[in-house]
């Protein structure tokens, strides 16, 4: 069975505006529906969680009321950071299933990157999505900077997929509230990840430039 945790209680402050960045419309969608049907679309008996903060439930019973796709998900609010919403989310899935955790605000995520992390995560546990670093890049020292080899550089998307009961043990660990990455906290009990390819367009609408650029890409 494949099941799915929807991050979505992040407040957006970066994006601005009375209506958090998820609930913005993309094309005459809120942008967590187009997120919700690309999984639908790849598995239609895909049991989804949707975690939110406590005061976006307004939002979300504005848009699910005519979303056959919010309809079909299951609910919970989040915790004090994203550790806690995400590991309230994987209380509701049940065991032997292959859970994905992903971000609401990537609905340009594509059916065949969701596919090769779902396999992944069935074969070997994870299933990671990355893309190669195409940019030089350089790290901040005390003594300036430093030029990093960027072949040995991925930058890492979601959905992030695992073996339900293999990221739940991880998630029962104590760790810090600034882990924003569901890879480090799998990695710190389990070990070595899967890397999968990601596609360039599932970018994280973060900010208005990224909403005009996802209605651009669809």
């Amino acid at each position: 069975m494949n099941a799915l945790v929807v991050v979505a209680a992040g407040s957006g402050r970066r994006m601005g505006g009375p209506v958090p960045k998820q609930y913005l419309d993309l094309q005459g969608k809120a942008v967590i529906i187009h997120t919700l049907e690309k999984f639908y679309r790849y598995d239609p008996e895909i049991k989804i969680v949707v975690v939110l903060a406590k005061d976006h439930l307004k939002f979300w019973k504005k848009i699910s009321s005519s979303s056959e796709a919010a309809l079909g998900c299951e609910v919970v609010t989040g915790g004090e950071n994203r550790y806690d919403s995400v590991r309230k989310g994987l209380q509701l899935i049940p065991n032997g299933c292959i859970v994905g955790i992903h971000d609401a605000v990537r609905p340009l995520v594509s059916q065949e990157t969701i596919g090769r992390c779902y396999r992944a995560a069935h074969d070997s546990g994870s299933g990671i999505p990355v893309l190669e670093m195409e940019d030089s890049v350089r790290m901040i020292t005390a003594g300036g900077s430093e030029n990093l080899e960027r072949a040995s550089l991925r930058r890492v998307q979601t959905p992030q997929v695992f073996r339900s009961d293999l990221i739940r043990s991880a998630y029962d660990q104590d760790f810090p509230s600034s882990v924003t990455d569901d890879a480090s906290v799998y990695e710190s009990l389990h070990g070595k990840l899967t890397l999968v390819a990601g596609n360039p367009e599932n970018i994280k609408i973060t900010k208005a430039s990224d909403l005009d650029l996802a209605s651009l890409i669809i």
